[in-house]
């Protein structure tokens, strides 16, 4: 059985509601406004909690590569241009955070380094997220642990035994954390989504489990929900033609509300592993089911043969599969023909 985490008042795991995360990120483009305009739009859409990056530049790249990131490679060049121009000010998470808190949507971060993490304490976020490219930075997730709050951490371009790591690093620190399942690639194409993972992730570690999709459209991430995933997190904006790195790969308001609507008839369809009956099934049955019956007047004492005895609707006796078990048995009572045989009489 899967342990469960807490986010604010949203319990997380085994017969809990899906915890469905916008992930807005840098979809703000770096506009105070536009990033109010996305959590008020992910609220309507039925999300949990936004979710945004916060990075400290200085701390992430090597000196050299920081003064001049044409040195590196032309993606390092084009990500680190599009970070720090759409970098919000400290000051504006402050007030995107009390943003949140005034909706009632769950705000919550990404730290990329010790830096970030600390200046998310400050403002009090209740979890913090691990990215993938993070899974193995363990001086950061150790900084993290000692915040005191739950840790999700996205498992994509790693391998197993990483994870088994990292795992077993928050096992000895008793963390209180979830692992999503994540395909590092954008966008990510269906063949590789791999949502298998979410079952062997669920056995192999037993905790809450989640699925981070970088992948167009809403399907794939409901059938996370249907393999077990208790957390979904999806890229949300609202438009995919805007500039930037994750427009082209989120959701717009329409779209993360269908799929918030689908995912809800999905967990109420899945129902739990004991096999009850519904009301509705039991009138069915009535209606449908055979019964054992008298097919002549049995007399108290007399002994039931299966000569006696025939199969008929409407279900509301003995069903047939307990034939023999009044089969040789003395009546108990006078049985009319056409009566059902009950439990009484066995």
């Amino acid at each position: 059985m899967s342990r469960t985490i807490k986010i604010e008042d949203k319990a997380i795991g085994e017969g809990q509601p899906v915890f469905i995360v916008a992930e807005i990120g840098l979809n703000h483009n770096g506009k105070l406004e536009l990033a109010k305009k996305l959590v008020k739009a992910a609220k309507e859409s039925g999300a949990d909690a936004v979710k945004f990056q916060k990075r400290d530049l200085k701390s992430i790249y090597k000196k050299d590569v920081y003064q001049n990131p044409n040195k590196d490679s032309q993606s390092t060049s084009y990500l680190f241009n599009i970070f720090k121009k759409f970098e919000l000010s400290k000051k504006e998470f402050v007030e995107l955070k009390k943003y949140c808190d005034h909706l009632e949507i769950i705000f919550f971060c990404t730290p990329f380094d010790v830096k970030s993490a600390e200046f998310l304490s400050q403002i009090n976020v209740p979890v913090y997220k691990i990215a993938s490219a993070d899974l193995t930075n363990t001086p950061l997730i150790d900084f993290v642990i000692g915040k005191k709050k739950p840790i999700i951490l996205s498992t994509g371009m790693s391998q197993i035994n990483e994870i088994d790591l990292t795992f077993k690093f928050l096992r000895k620190k008793a963390a209180d954390f979830s692992f999503m399942h994540c395909v590092s690639t954008y966008p990510t194409a269906f063949k590789d989504v791999n949502l298998k993972m979410i079952e062997l992730l669920k056995k192999r570690y037993q905790v809450p489990i989640g699925y981070s999709g970088h992948e167009r459209g809403i399907v794939v991430a409901i059938g996370a929900v249907a393999l077990g995933a208790k957390i979904i997190e999806k890229h949300f904006t609202l438009n995919r033609s805007w500039d930037g790195p994750d427009h082209n790969v989120s959701l717009t308001p329409s779209g993360f509300k269908k799929m918030v609507e689908r995912i809800r008839v999905i967990e109420s369809a899945l129902g739990s592993a004991d096999k009850n009956l519904s009301r509705g099934e039991y009138l069915t049955r009535e209606i449908f089911a055979k019964s054992l019956i008298a097919n002549k007047r049995i007399k108290k004492g007399e002994v039931i043969t299966g000569k006696m005895i025939d199969v008929k609707g409407p279900g509301k006796g003995l069903n047939p599969q307990m034939i023999n078990n009044i089969l040789g048995k003395k009546a108990k009572r006078n049985i009319k023909k056409y009566d059902f045989f009950y439990q009484l009489d066995i």
